[in-house]
């Protein structure tokens, strides 16, 4: 159960929280033991708590719909014309207002269910920030800084798992099914950029897509890369990493890095024979800066090792001493000057 202050939560609080939704559509027993007990504490936003409850409810007995613009007023011509035919007033007038908050109620359903059902969720990172994000089905995603990953606010009654990245993220997606000969379309996850699609059951990986070029490194289990553009696809194996390009969908596959791409969740980046001119673009597409060399020569000098990259300043500070350079910030243009 992830911590959160739930005294605090809304409505669309409860409604965007994994664990209150698994506690609402399941009632396993450690579920139903914690909310329980919070409720016994009696805590002052129970009136959110129930009206969270109550929705979801619904949403799990009714399939969603959609309104069209002309059922409000049919509906209140309906009414109007039975109410025509009543032939004492009060009880026209108490048949008026009996229907009329019965559609009104039936209205606010399906709106709020056309709502939920059609609507996504949106986490987006600040420049420098990284965010630990637990998806409703049990998987878990570490977004990294400038990112934002979107999925279907119903993403726990969907026909299948499906996320969208624009950015970086490493994926730690839980197995629905163990036996891969008899896969549900609901048992799949499914990770989408808009130049590739990720396809598996249950794994582990990393998906980067930034100036134009889109990495898939795999760390363990089994994944298969698709090409938006090109319909290229590839069936990974641990340790390999896929490379598309986002201009003409070409795919091309190597055999080892895995690790190198996903290090930057453990704050480091991992370099072989990488050029300076990479490592820079790595720093501004994390931390937002532009960075500027004031010897051009020195943006392909090749490194090996490990950088730390838990701040700016330290990455900065470790450059500055690997290229013998002064570092100058001028807003957000950086200038790395001979010393």
């Amino acid at each position: 159960m992830t911590e959160h202050d739930y005294t605090t939560f809304t409505i669309s609080d409860f409604l965007e929280d994994p664990d209150f939704l698994r506690y609402v559509k399941y009632q396993f027993p450690e579920d139903r033991l914690f909310w329980e007990n919070w409720q016994a504490a009696q805590p002052e936003n129970m009136a959110a708590f129930s009206a969270a409850e109550l929705q979801l409810q619904l949403l799990l007995s009714t399939k969603p719909f959609k309104t069209s613009p002309g059922l409000e007023a049919n509906l209140l011509a309906t009414i109007h014309q039975s109410i025509a035919k009543g032939n004492k007033k009060l009880k026209v007038s108490r048949q008026k207002y009996f229907w009329a908050g019965g559609i009104a109620a039936s209205l606010f359903v399906a709106l709020f269910i056309s709502w939920f059902f059609n609507s996504t969720v949106s986490i987006h990172t600040a420049f420098g920030e990284r965010k630990k994000i637990a998806l409703p089905d049990g998987s878990e995603v570490i977004l990294n800084a400038n990112s934002t990953l979107s999925y279907p606010r119903a993403y726990a009654w969907k026909e299948k798992r499906a996320v969208k990245l624009d950015g970086e993220a490493y994926f730690k997606v839980k197995h629905l099914n163990q036996d891969a000969d008899q896969v549900k379309p609901g048992e799949l996850f499914r990770a989408q950029t808009s130049t590739i699609e990720v396809q598996v059951l249950g794994t582990t990986f990393n998906i980067r897509e930034r100036r134009g070029m889109a990495h898939v490194a795999l760390v363990e289990g089994s994944v298969q890369v698709k090409s938006v553009k090109s319909g290229q696809h590839y069936q990974m194996k641990p340790g390999n990493v896929v490379q598309v390009n986002s201009r003409n969908g070409l795919l091309t596959v190597e055999k080892q890095g895995s690790l190198q791409q996903s290090a930057w969740k453990d704050g480091r980046l991992i370099v072989n024979q990488t050029t300076v001119n990479e490592i820079l673009r790595n720093f501004e597409d994390v931390y937002g800066y532009q960075v500027i060399l004031d010897d051009p020569a020195l943006g392909q000098k090749k490194i090996d090792g490990s950088i730390s990259i838990k701040s700016e300043e330290g990455l900065l500070f470790t450059l500055s001493q690997i290229l013998n350079v002064n570092i100058q910030k001028q807003g957000k243009v950086i200038y790395l000057k001979n010393r």
